[in-house]
């Protein structure tokens, strides 16, 4: 019993460096009053797709006005946290595209604006000069941000094609006398 108890002990220590450490790592890039708005629309799809490409927008404003601005003090460090940022944006957008594209939501409306908002959020990505700093975040952002405005495109024909056929399905329905 006795050996337990040290090794108890550091392994409780460990458990409370860590544990921090990984949520630190993961911090949500929405700040509450952020959180609130995404709750508030949290059953309009085509709303919460716009609202989430604020926040991209939000961040990529950001980007742009930092890399082209050489008073900033700690340059490196925030365009860092602001990559990541969007990285965290994007990837939770591209979940609730899923979602969307699951439950067959219509949010044709949003995506004419995230296909050509996603092109240039790319743009202003690999405006920052190369940085060992951030070189991996904006890698990683880049992915993400390819990788959205494939799938925006993709889901945008999908959902053209898809609500193209429940219309002509109603339209059938309508004539043969179908309820």
């Amino acid at each position: 019993m006795l050996y337990l108890r040290p090794a108890l002990a550091v392994l409780l220590l460990v458990a409370g460096v860590a544990l921090p450490a990984l949520t630190q790592s993961k911090k949500d890039p929405l700040n509450d009053a952020e959180v609130e708005e995404v709750r508030e629309v949290a059953d309009q799809p085509i709303e919460r797709v716009k609202l989430y490409m604020k926040f991209i927008e939000q961040r990529t404003d950001a980007i742009d006005e930092i890399a082209g601005d050489t008073r900033i003090q700690n340059k490196p460090e925030k365009l860092h946290n602001l990559l990541e940022e969007f990285t965290r944006l994007v990837d939770e957008l591209q979940d609730n595209l899923d979602s969307y594209d699951e439950t067959h939501s219509d949010v044709r409306k949003a995506l004419k604006e995230l296909v050509p908002a996603s092109q240039k959020w790319l743009v202003i990505l690999n405006m920052p000069p190369p940085d060992q700093n951030y070189d991996f975040s904006r890698k990683t952002a880049v992915e993400a941000g390819e990788s959205l405005n494939e799938q925006a495109r993709k889901l945008q024909a999908d959902q053209d094609k898809w609500f193209a056929e429940q219309k002509k399905k109603n339209k059938d329905a309508e004539k043969s006398g179908a309820p």
